[in-house]
């Protein structure tokens, strides 16, 4: 069990997740569709759910965007965690490739949706093994 200040951390890092994957959902699907960040926002959540999953088992990880390395703690623990890894793989390049100006502008509306759909599958998935 944990102790509440562990709860409270876990819960600060689901909080994140959901925040992320809310403006996400804004993001792309809005009327003034913005990928680049809605994406970024995809990745963002992805990353907070499983960080907040290996919170709730106590366990460290260094501080990485790459949600391959993420869900490879994961899996350690939960082999269920397999089934994210094509959702890890894809969302892993948000966290960083359309940020900075010399980059592709921005994604694609297909794959934006593709981002959007694999980070609520990431989401729900932890929220279901928690």
């Amino acid at each position: 069990m944990l102790t509440p200040e562990y709860q409270s951390v876990v819960d600060s890092w689901l909080a994140k997740a959901d925040s992320d994957l809310a403006s996400a959902k804004i993001l792309i699907e809005g009327d003034e569709p913005h990928y680049d960040t809605g994406c970024y926002h995809c990745q963002q959540s992805a990353e907070k759910s499983l960080k907040g999953w290996l919170t709730s088992r106590q366990l460290e990880f260094r501080k990485t965007h790459d949600l391959g390395e993420l869900l490879a703690q994961c899996m350690t623990q939960d082999p269920r965690f397999q089934v994210l890894q094509e959702a890890a793989q894809f969302l892993t390049p948000f966290a960083t490739q359309f940020r900075y100006p010399g980059d592709i502008f921005e994604p694609p509306p297909e794959a934006s949706r593709e981002a959007l759909f694999y980070a609520c599958s990431i989401v729900e998935f932890v929220r279901s093994v928690l």
